[in-house]
């Protein structure tokens, strides 16, 4: 038993970090979190995860800009569904200009439509690609290190109730009661 947990964390070492490159090209938040949490429990190294996420969001990024300015037609008719987010991506561009780019990395929805929108406009090609290498920089890093020290954080507060099984139904029924109201205002609002 030991053996398989031993051969399973050298693997996910190995393998981790490949993982970790292809779904930050997709531009998700949930590779390096798990990385974050990972590197705090001691299976990943905390830098090589914000560089290889990066990398990985950096390369992606740029690939579908190069898509948009390049293969225009094709990449439009897929997105034929969001004509309405790339139209608003191009509001937006005029609007905010540098600042797009530098936070479209935490805006769900647009933070794949803005590269392609500006491979498609005649925004500058070299400008976006350094500037979404330092948005990415920035966004690796953020994520990475805010999840890792959560990590830590809460691995504190699990220890802490460890000592004390009273607390953990106490606390379970406290979350349920805030999902229980949150989820009934939103209700309420949907329905008004």
């Amino acid at each position: 038993m030991q053996q398989t947990i031993q051969s399973f964390q050298d693997s996910y070492q190995t393998w981790g970090y490949l993982l970790l490159f292809v779904y930050c090209m997709g531009s998700g938040y949930v590779g390096i979190v798990v990385a974050g949490i990972l590197s705090s429990l001691g299976s990943m190294d905390i830098g090589i995860s914000i560089i290889v996420a990066f990398l990985g969001n950096t390369f992606g990024s740029s690939i579908l800009a190069f898509l948009g300015r390049y293969q225009k037609n094709e990449i439009l008719k897929y997105f034929a569904k969001h004509r309405r987010k790339v139209a608003l991506v191009h509001i937006w561009m005029k609007k905010y200009g540098v600042w797009l780019i530098l936070f479209n990395k935490y805006i769900y929805g647009i933070k794949t439509i803005v590269p392609i929108a500006i491979g498609v406009s005649k925004y500058k090609m070299g400008q976006f690609l350094i500037l979404n290498a330092i948005a990415c920089l920035i966004w690796a890093f953020l994520i990475g290190m805010v999840s890792f020290f959560a990590s830590e954080f809460v691995k504190k507060i699990f220890s802490y109730i460890a000592d004390k099984p009273y607390l953990m139904p106490i606390i379970f029924l406290i979350l349920l009661g805030i999902v229980w109201i949150l989820l009934k205002k939103i209700s309420k609002r949907g329905f008004n």
